[in-house]
């Protein structure tokens, strides 16, 4: 019999902090309508970065969300930008400010960083950027990421590449990661 009046863990497991990312080096040319207004359903999931799951442990938990994209928007590229959803339970949520009175403004998370808006053949945008997301639950949540143009009727944005194909050092290619990591 032990002279403890409590027993002592062998054994002290710590919580792994749940962690999880999608990362493509696909090359994809997805097809942005101009937006119109937030009930007209003019953003474009990315499919390559939309579907990050992660599942907070407790209900005061923040999610980080980390982004960034590589690619070249066809034409006037600073006309776009990105938004977030988040999905629990079929529940879809816009993490930008449409859930707010915006007017008629375009609503984003973030927008693309540009070296030279005249070139639309081989110099890529790219944008990185963090969120803050706080969905009050434990169950799992879904994180997908959408463009928005507001300049043109269509406007192609060329995925992990530059919109002319030719094969050279010119037209570069490169990977675009999307992360989600609970905090607190």
């Amino acid at each position: 019999m032990s002279d403890f009046p409590f027993s002592i863990p062998r054994r002290v497991d710590i919580p792994t902090i749940p962690f999880s990312y999608i990362q493509t080096d696909d090359i994809a040319t997805i097809a942005v309508s101009k937006w119109e207004g937030p009930d007209e359903s003019d953003e474009k999931k990315i499919p390559q970065l939309s579907g990050l799951l992660i599942t907070p442990t407790s209900e005061s938990q923040k999610v980080i969300l980390q982004l960034h994209i590589f690619g070249e928007w066809a034409i006037n590229p600073y006309h776009g930008s990105v938004s977030f959803k988040r999905i629990v339970d079929g529940v879809e949520t816009w993490l930008d400010p449409r859930r707010t009175t915006i007017g008629s403004r375009r609503p984003c998370n973030a927008l693309f960083a540009l070296s030279n808006p005249a070139n639309n053949d081989s110099t890529p945008e790219s944008l990185n950027t963090t969120l803050v997301d706080l969905p009050n639950t434990t169950k799992e949540v879904t994180y997908e990421v959408y463009l928005l143009q507001a300049s043109v009727t269509s406007a192609n944005f060329h995925l992990n590449g530059t919109s002319g194909g030719s094969d050279n050092t010119q037209h570069e290619r490169g990977i675009s990661t999307f992360t989600a990591e609970c905090k607190g």
